[in-house]
Parts: C-alpha cells; structure tokens; sequence
C-alpha cells in the first residue's frame, strides 16, 4: 500500500499538473496509484480543497476501509459512480479536468448531464504521465515481476516435451499455468506464442500450429506482482537452426545492444528508435521492422514513454521501459528480443536476466 505521505505528494502534483484546477481520476490504474484502491470499480475525486474522495459502490464497502487511508475519504454510492461524482463534486469552483484517455463519450455527457453547471476540461493522459518516473518501491514490485516471469518460463522450458511438438495453444497453456503458480497475480497479457511462419506475426494469438523440428518459436510473455508488470520476449529454433535463422537472431541481437548502448537519462525517445532503425538499415532489413522500439510498464503492461519514431518523450531517471527490436520475414518467421531496463541518473539497469542466445529446443 502507498504511504500516506507519498499519496499526498502525489494528489498534490495531479492538481498542478491539471494548471491548478480540480480532478477527476477515472483510469483503473491511476485510481490505484492515486489512491492504493485495487477493486475493479472506483474513481477518484480531487479537489482543489478539502480532502480527495474515492468514490466506489456497495461491493467494495469493506475493501476500501483496509486500502484508502488518510489523507482520502472515500463515498459508497448505491446509484452509480456517475451519480456519486455528482454528490462530491456539487460545489466544485471552476473546471474539472480529466484523463481523456480514461473516460468514454457516452460516460462524459452522463457527467455533463449530471453536473450541467460544471465544465469538464480534457487533459489528455494526465496521472499516467506522472506515473512514468517510478518510486524505489514501484521498481522493486517490476523486478519481483521479472522474477515470477522468469521463474516460470525456466520451469516450461525443462518440463514441456518438445519431442512431442507441442502445440502454440498448449505452450501458452502451460506458461500461463507456470505464471500463476509462480505467483503472478491476473497476467497483464496473453502470452504471445508463434511457431515457424506464424512468428512473423508480432502479436500472434496462440493457435494449434505445432512446433516442428526446423521452426523458430516465439514467445512473449510477462507477470504482474502488487499490481506491476513484467514484459519479456524470447525466440527459439526447435532443432538446428538455418543459416537465415541464425543470422536472423543475430541482426536483432545488435539492434537490440545498440538501443541498449542509447538508452539513458536524458535521451530522446525517438533517438532510441531511430538508432535501431539505423542498425536495420545497415543490415538493409529497414523493411522488416514495423512497431516500436519498446514502452514504459508499470502498473500497466502499456504506458509512457514510448520509445518510437513519432515520440516527443525524454527518458529520465525511474523509467523503467522495454526494448524490444524485431524482424518478421513474412511466410517464413520472425525474432524479436525484449527485455525491461530501468533508467538511472547516471546509467542502466537491465531487470531481465534470461539468456539472449538462439536456444535450440
């Protein structure tokens, strides 16, 4: 649970952030970061005096008691959260700000109807930007997420019988099994399980393709320990791997240690994208990259910064992003090699600590 001195830190910077105007917190996520709140129902209220309210339904009357603490009140509304909005926030002054990102068109106009006298100001992903620099605590819930993620592929990769030639559904089967027994709480994804020409998918859904000898195998995958998330990616070769195959994993592998070599604070996003782009490029297989160079996780498997091309973020100390270059050769197979680092003042730390190696199956 978050200190109460850390969340009152935190309420205060949303506020400034929001140019001073009162706000409402309605992304699941930044509801539990705000408030340490971790039901499925619930939205926060800050205004610009007096205490935050979390404002939650009848189903969570005991939970929130043991999770929301000072300085947060919290309001059971038997109508809808909409309706309890309306009961906290009658007197507000001014503008209410919003996460845009958090709220649906059809939520916004319940909220306009309900409060008609109040104007609702979108300011785009605004507790998620906060959110992207991580606490010494948050870190270390990313590394024990690391840890069950890790933990449990070792233990697939010596139990499954790929003499067998198990099949994509089968392997993500027993991973998710792995994961959950290894003590992750609800995953934060799918795991993403491709064999042969199906690699070359980037997000592939398991399917029944078997891995037969000869195929390259791909499998991304992750955990989520008090609420924080893990996001890694492997490609193997069932047998012996073709020259292409072998070549193919090698020119990830130095796109991969050059966004590594880039990575820092203080560096642009897009510098990181670009310098894989570049490595590609070298390579002449520019053509074969289609998504991202890698993303912050945290309490969710997807948020800022993003190092892409199109990026305007500026890595800085307690980012904790992926870097996850790949190549997809379509019809034939792809690679892609993901690991979580954690941005420092002065350097990098790479959490993840699986092998890179092609490993043969």
């Amino acid at each position: 649970m978050t200190p109460p001195d850390a969340r009152r830190l935190r309420l205060e910077a949303t506020t400034k952030a929001a140019d001073r105007r009162s706000v409402l917190v309605t992304a699941r996520s930044s509801v539990r970061y705000l408030s340490g709140f971790t039901g499925s129902a619930g939205v926060l209220w800050i205004p610009l005096e007096g205490p935050p309210v979390l404002v939650t339904d009848f189903r969570y009357e005991e939970q929130v008691g043991v999770e929301v603490t000072d300085p947060i009140r919290t309001h059971i509304s038997r109508d809808g959260w909409i309706r309890g909005v309306a009961d906290v926030a009658a007197d507000a002054a001014g503008p209410i700000a919003f996460e845009a990102e958090g709220l649906t068109v059809a939520d916004h106009e319940s909220l306009r109807d309900a409060l008609p006298d109040i104007a609702f100001v979108p300011l785009g992903d605004l507790v998620r930007t906060l959110r992207q620099v991580k606490s010494r605590d948050e870190v270390d819930a990313i590394e024990r997420a690391v840890e069950v993620a890790e933990g449990a592929f070792h233990r697939l990769l010596s139990t499954m019988e790929w003499s067998a030639a198990p099949s994509e559904r089968e392997i993500a089967t027993a991973l998710e099994m792995e994961l959950r027994r290894g003590g992750s709480e609800p995953l934060p994804f799918d795991p993403i399980v491709a064999a042969g020409e199906r690699s070359a998918l980037p997000h592939a859904t398991p399917t029944d393709r078997r891995v037969e000898p000869g195929d390259l195998l791909l499998i991304d995958f992750g955990a989520r320990v008090d609420g924080y998330c893990s996001d890694l990616t492997r490609t193997f070769v069932r047998g012996t791997p073709e020259p292409w195959q072998a070549t193919l994993h090698e020119q990830v592998l130095e796109a991969q240690a050059k966004a590594l070599e880039t990575v820092g604070n203080g560096v642009a996003c897009r510098i990181v994208d670009l310098a894989v782009r570049a490595t590609f490029a070298r390579q002449d297989m520019d053509g074969f990259f289609g998504h991202g160079t890698g993303h912050g996780i945290g309490l969710d498997v997807h948020e800022g910064p993003s190092l892409s091309s199109r990026s305007d973020d500026v890595l800085e100390a307690g980012n904790v992003v992926t870097v996850e270059p790949g190549l997809y050769l379509p019809g034939r197979g792809g690679v892609r090699i993901e690991d979580d680092v954690r941005i420092g003042e002065a350097g990098v730390r790479t959490l993840t600590r699986l092998p890179r190696a092609l490993v043969r199956l």
